[in-house]
């Protein structure tokens, strides 16, 4: 459809969440200290809401293919669709993954597909930066280009609210008294504030050194067989698998079984490629017995392996990795080094 522009206070938006309350499932961002997390929308908390700032803690995909999902016997508690507010767009463009692994395979998930079906997606520009913060070099924006149903701009006290979906125009049917017309002030407004958000994440790039994906095509490749590059980076590694469960790509899981008096029970849970039993077969034979291995693995597959059949860098500059690693693992200082790699292909001293 064609996407459609209002505007809308802040006020307003938060009427209309009240109303909608009853018949959906509303989720939006909170503000804990300097960190944002998904909550259950609480009129009574709209001073704590932030829809602005950076991308929260919780990656989208915790809640359209949650860490943990009971698929034998499986009921859903809540039956409500969900909305889900506050998306940034390095969430949103690991949609591009997600719904290829899920739904575009021989056979389509059934779980993610409901999920996804079920749950409205309200975008939301991005209104500062910070130094983890690296998505333009991995080909995104910090404000949302697509997979979203509607997005919300912030400026002072409302938003300009871009309607993208039939599910978004769905949505606001019954409430277009809270959508006004804007001005083309509005729409420089909105342009000024991505320009000065973009020009903060182009400082933390160019402060970096932070690797472009043109500059690293072919980079995991070229240096695969280059075992002490990943033996150094893999040094400080302690198996947690907190990069893994914070990544809005990553997207393996294990299957497992639970036994129980009245009928067994079958769950999906994340997997971690760091963790050492990722790849154990039956048998107990391990192709990635060395933690360098897994190290590796992961960087394969996001840098090499998806940009080769997805034409896409599973990666989406959102730097919780970064944040979420005990071991101060950086993703970008171990980009740096596959580009240049001469720390690690020069001769050894006599």
């Amino acid at each position: 459809m064609e996407k459609k522009l209002y505007k809308i206070t802040r006020k307003d938006l938060y009427d209309l969440f009240t109303r909608l309350s009853s018949e959906y499932r509303i989720l939006v961002p909170y503000a804990k200290g300097e960190a944002l997390h998904f909550g259950e929308f609480d009129p009574e908390k709209e001073n704590s809401i932030e829809l602005g700032g950076i991308r929260q803690s919780q990656p989208v995909k915790s809640f359209i293919n949650p860490a943990r999902e009971k698929i034998l016997n499986s009921s859903r508690r809540d039956k409500r669709p969900l909305i889900l507010a506050g998306v940034k767009g390095c969430d949103l463009s690991s949609f591009i993954l997600q719904d290829f692994v899920f739904l575009k395979g021989d056979t389509e998930d059934p779980f993610y597909a409901e999920n996804r079906k079920n749950t409205i997606i309200i975008g939301n520009d991005c209104t500062c930066a910070k130094e983890t913060c690296f998505c333009l070099a991995m080909e995104g924006t910090p404000y949302p280009q697509k997979y979203f149903d509607i997005n919300l701009s912030p400026i002072n006290d409302y938003f300009l609210a871009e309607i993208a979906s039939d599910k978004g125009e769905a949505l606001i049917t019954d409430f277009k008294m809270f959508f006004k017309n804007y001005t083309a002030m509005d729409l420089n407004a909105k342009q000024a504030n991505r320009e000065k958000v973009t020009r903060e994440v182009r400082y933390f790039i160019d402060k970096r050194g932070t690797q472009s994906t043109a500059q690293i095509k072919g980079a995991v490749k070229r240096n695969y067989n280059l075992a002490a590059l990943w033996q150094d980076f893999a040094a400080t590694c302690v198996e947690c698998g907190a990069c893994n469960l914070v990544c809005p790509t990553c997207h393996c899981f294990l299957l497992f079984d639970e036994k129980a008096k009245d009928a067994n029970k079958r769950y999906r849970i994340w997997d971690a490629c760091l963790y050492n039993t990722f790849a154990r077969v039956a048998g107990g034979a391990n192709p990635r017995k060395h933690l360098y291995e897994r190290l590796r693995n992961r960087f394969e597959k996001k840098f090499d392996f998806f940009p080769e059949i997805l034409g896409y860098f599973a990666c989406t500059g959102c730097g919780r990795c970064i944040e979420a690693c005990p071991g101060d693992i950086d993703l970008r200082e171990v980009l740096k080094g596959l580009v240049s790699g001469e720390k690690w292909n020069k001769p050894p001293n006599d």
